[in-house]
């Protein structure tokens, strides 16, 4: 019994003064830390709208290639009309009339909406609100270029040339959006 007894009374628990100074340490280091963190959400925020329109710009390319009929991407907010907001999403759809908008709404083959709720802007190239590609799988017009923007700063864009080709680039320097 006596060794139950010298536990219990060295086992007296932390200060307050431990307590406040841990609680001190860790909130210096997170305030460390978040600048750092938030610049990574930033870059994966953005890396994920890149990857996505280069996803739906080969989709298009691959799709008119296969059916042999021109098919069009185009800024969406309601996955039936197109705008020129990429950031509200995108469609695809086909586009045998050269439309600008879709004929029928058995013509929109795959919506996505857009990230505008993540703080991501993505901005096309002027005059250019669509991307068609043609049943040969090659784009019609002039290049179309969309920066994808965090907080007012260019972080990646996406290129499609008119053969048709989509490639994509990240932003190492800090750019102000368009």
């Amino acid at each position: 019994m006596p060794i139950t007894r010298t536990l219990a009374r060295k086992s007296h628990g932390i200060s307050l003064v431990q307590l406040l100074l841990a609680v001190g340490i860790l909130a210096t280091l997170a305030a460390i830390a978040v600048p750092p963190f938030s610049d990574l959400l930033d870059r994966m925020r953005a890396d994920r709208v890149r990857m996505q329109l280069l996803s739906a710009f080969a989709a298009a390319r691959s799709t008119a290639i296969t059916r042999r009929h021109p098919v069009s991407v185009c800024a969406s907010d309601d996955g039936h009309h197109c705008t020129r907001d990429w950031s509200a999403g995108w469609l695809i759809y086909l586009d045998p009339g050269q439309d600008a908008q879709p004929a029928a709404r058995q013509d929109v083959l795959h919506y996505q909406p857009g990230p505008r709720q993540q703080g991501v802007h993505a901005v096309g190239s002027a005059g250019r609100p669509a991307l068609r590609f043609a049943a040969n799988g090659r784009s019609f017009g002039s290049n179309l270029t969309i920066a994808v923007c965090v907080r007012g700063q260019r972080r990646a864009e996406v290129r499609v040339n008119n053969s048709g080709r989509a490639r994509s680039q990240t932003s190492a320097e800090s750019v102000p959006c368009p």
